[in-house]
């Protein structure tokens, strides 16, 4: 695994960019936080934190085994924060993966001083677990209680792309409509109206903005995150007037993260680089061009399409107070008192 090669083209690099010579090029040059990002282990984190230097990402909120917490503190310290999540490697060999083990570790990343604990709710996960995945199950419900009385805010997977409800969520028996899965969120939202709660990619509707305004202004404890760069790219390029009033309209609600996933067997500095650039040019710029990085979905959607075709990436540029507020800001007051850090 080497870092210094020139430029090839690959999947996250179809345009055959040295990410290092764009990284000095974009306009916005303070901190960054990234706050859904899933580095596993401390190999991995090695060549992420590489990337995440050359784009400026200061903090990293990352979902891990509890198994992986002390190993990666030993060598980056506080640099990583880590959000609880269940041992999915698991969930083949250990049933109670996502019941009774869940809530052990729930408590395991409480003690180690996590601060988030996630409850990832995408459709599939009825393929992993037939009920105890639905957001408002009750061993989630039990979950959500025990974070709460350890000072957890909950972050949320909500749906996913309407590409995948048009291909991979076809039968909704199982599955459900996408805007189904938004009726355990909203009650929930309610009932646990005294947690922030962090919904992931855009809560899981980057297609629809007026729905997401909507659940902002129902409710003051939700906000978003921007991760899954692809996602984001393919449907907000769509609409990037929309997305710069949107982000302006709800400054402080809006929280920068790139889904970035690192191992040490399969990562390259040009796939976690070409995320970060995705998203900085979405938001700083006024790019109008191809994406670099291959998006699945368009040919998947039209089996016509190359299956190395890339979306359209349409900057929104920003202003440079909501840039802010979207790269640190947002994150900084919601996140910072929790750990103790001042604003």
């Amino acid at each position: 695994m080497t870092t210094m090669d020139a430029p090839t083209i690959s999947d996250a690099n179809r345009l055959g960019l040295s990410y290092r010579e764009e990284a000095g090029r974009l306009p916005f040059h303070g901190p960054i936080w990234d706050v859904h990002t899933h580095i596993h282990g401390v190999e991995a984190a090695k060549l992420f934190i590489e990337a995440a230097d050359v784009f400026h990402v200061e903090h990293i909120w990352s979902m891990n085994r509890l198994e992986d917490v002390d190993p990666m503190r030993d060598v980056y310290g506080d640099r990583f924060q880590f959000i609880a999540v269940p041992d999915y490697r698991a969930a083949k060999e250990n049933p109670d993966t996502f019941t009774t083990d869940w809530l052990r570790r729930i408590e395991g990343f409480a003690a180690k001083g996590a601060k988030v604990c996630k409850f990832w709710a995408a459709p599939r996960g009825r393929d992993l677990h037939e009920s105890a995945l639905l957001l408002d199950s009750p061993i989630r419900r039990q979950g959500m209680d025990l974070a709460r009385q350890a000072g957890m805010i909950f972050m949320t997977h909500v749906a996913d792309p309407d590409t995948w409800f048009a291909t991979h969520y076809k039968d909704a028996s199982r599955y459900g409509e996408k805007m189904s899965h938004y009726e355990p969120f909203e009650r929930l939202l309610e009932e646990y109206h005294d947690v922030p709660w962090i919904a992931a990619h855009m809560a899981g509707h980057p297609e629809d903005l007026d729905h997401l305004q909507g659940l902002l202004d129902r409710h003051p404890n939700l906000y978003l995150d921007t991760s899954a760069t692809k996602w984001m790219v393919r449907e907000l390029s769509k609409r990037p007037v929309e997305l710069r009033a949107f982000c302006e309209r709800n400054r402080g609600r809006i929280l920068f993260g790139s889904d970035i996933v690192a191992n040490a067997q399969e990562v390259t500095f040009d796939l976690l680089a070409s995320r970060y650039w995705a998203l900085r040019t979405l938001f700083e710029t006024c790019y109008d061009g191809p994406s670099p990085i291959v998006d699945p979905d368009l040919s998947m959607v039209d089996p016509s399409l190359p299956r190395e075709s890339t979306a359209r990436l349409r900057g929104a540029k920003l202003d440079d107070a909501t840039l802010k507020s979207v790269y640190h800001g947002a994150a900084r007051e919601l996140l910072a008192p929790l750990y103790g850090w001042r604003r």
